[in-house]
């Protein structure tokens, strides 16, 4: 019996998995679970409970879970990137804070946290400001004109 759940190819009925799919069909499919965990870290065992492909699906177009999970990671520029970071980072500073609201610790504490998560904040607003320069000087050294060589024929002896 478990032979034929195994190599059934009816639909993904309750507890059976789709055992074949295209790239793109595994990939939205790790995408619309991931939308519907948005705070969960993809796994194998976690697509494997939420998922509806295979592991062999799974495998016939990634050998490994980790190039499935980058697969499904949808690209972003990189100013989207860093709203993301500041505004995870925002909120890490709201937590900590909060945290301290319902904790005992003194003020100390609590700004000495902020400070710290502030400080990386800066940092990383710095890092990022020094790579979008040179992304820009990059471009502008692509875009201009070659300068013209002159060759010079060769002197006769």
């Amino acid at each position: 019996m478990a032979k034929n759940k195994e190599t059934s190819t009816r639909g993904a009925g309750k507890g059976q998995k789709l055992l074949s799919g295209t790239r793109d069909q595994l990939i939205k499919d790790l995408q619309r679970v991931h939308k519907v965990f948005p705070t969960a870290e993809p796994d194998r065992d976690f697509y494997r409970a939420h998922g509806k492909y295979s592991d062999a699906a799974v495998k016939v177009h990634f050998s490994r879970f980790k190039d499935f999970a980058a697969a499904a990671v949808p690209e972003m520029t990189p100013d989207e990137a860093f709203k993301l970071t500041v505004r995870n980072l925002d909120q890490a500073i709201d937590l900590t804070q909060k945290w301290h609201e319902d904790a005992e610790y003194d003020e100390g504490w609590d700004k000495h946290q902020t400070d710290a998560v502030n400080a990386r904040v800066h940092k990383l607003d710095d890092l990022f400001f020094t790579w979008r320069l040179i992304k820009e000087m990059d471009a502008e050294e692509q875009a201009e004109e070659p300068v013209p060589t002159v060759v010079l024929p060769d002197p006769e002896f």
